[in-house]
Formats: C-alpha cells, sequence, structure tokens
C-alpha cells in the first residue's frame, strides 16, 4: 500500500505543478486580453491546450492509484475524495494543500478572463449594431411605404 500512496503522491505532484503552468499561462493570457494581443491569446491558449492533454494523462494515472487505494478501503475512486484520503494517509496532507490552492488560484483567474471575454463580446455586439442599425431612415424603397412597426433601416441591406 505504501508503494500505491507514494505514487498517487507523486502524481498529485506532477498535477500541482502541471495546474501551476496553466495557471501562469492563464495570467498571460489575462494580460493579452487586456492588451488586445490576440496573437498572443492564441499561443497561450495552444500551450493550454498542451498542458490540458496531459493533465487528462495524469488523471488517467491517478485513477488507477485511486482504484487500488478505494478496494482496500471498500470504497470506489469515484467516492474518495482527496480531503478523505488525506485523512487515512497524513502523507498526503501536503499535496492536498498545494493542490486546493492552484486550482483555486486557477478557478479564480479563469472566472475572471470569462469575465473579460464576456465584456469584450458585448462591445463587439454594440459596435455590430451601430453599423448595421439606424434610429431613422435615410431612404425608402420605391413603391413601398415604411410600416409604422418597422421604421428602422440597416446600413447593411442584407435583402439584395
Amino acid at each position: 500500500m505504501t508503494e500505491v500512496l507514494q505514487n498517487l503522491n507523486d502524481n498529485l505532484k506532477k498535477q500541482v505543478s502541471l495546474y501551476g503552468k496553466l495557471l501562469s499561462l492563464e495570467k498571460r493570457k489575462q494580460r493579452a486580453l487586456l492588451a488586445n494581443n490576440l496573437q498572443e491569446i492564441e499561443v497561450a491558449t495552444g500551450l493550454e491546450e498542451q498542458l490540458l492533454l496531459e493533465a487528462g494523462h495524469l488523471e488517467r494515472e491517478r485513477l488507477a492509484w485511486a482504484e487500488q487505494i478505494g478496494r482496500a478501503l471498500g470504497k470506489t475512486p469515484e467516492d474518495l475524495t482527496l480531503a478523505e484520503l488525506a485523512e487515512h494517509f497524513p502523507l498526503l496532507q501536503e499535496v492536498r494543500q498545494e493542490l486546493e490552492g492552484v486550482v483555486g488560484g486557477l478557478k479564480e483567474i479563469h472566472e475572471l478572463n470569462s469575465q473579460l471575454l464576456q465584456q469584450a463580446m458585448k462591445i463587439v455586439d454594440f459596435t455590430l449594431g451601430m453599423i448595421t442599425h439606424q434610429e431613422k431612415s435615410t431612404y425608402t424603397y420605391p413603391g413601398r411605404k415604411e410600416k409604422d412597426g418597422n421604421k428602422s433601416v440597416h446600413l447593411l441591406d442584407w435583402r439584395v
């Protein structure tokens, strides 16, 4: 059991390191969002994809170790939490705290980046709305009168 616990601990330390790298990339992406640097956003996103593939591999490995520990405790890996494991096995306490810290930081910056992206999309929508809609007509179509409820004209008329 000690070897399995050590392997799980090593796996979790690798995950802490990986999530730390993801946190750095999220911060990099945030600076790029604020600077409106699309190329930097693309580079950071590409690097994130690679790290997320590695995270998937580590997670599958973690589940294998958790399954072995779960059998010893009479639980399925899905029912085991890291906090519960750390209670049973103090060796995991330090890595649990590190993982909680880095994942918490990652969640926080990810939420901020999501808000920045939503605000950018609102600006784009507003700008497009200003370009494509006018309150008053500048011309009318020959032989047609405007309906009272439909007096707005689009600058870009797609009916052509």
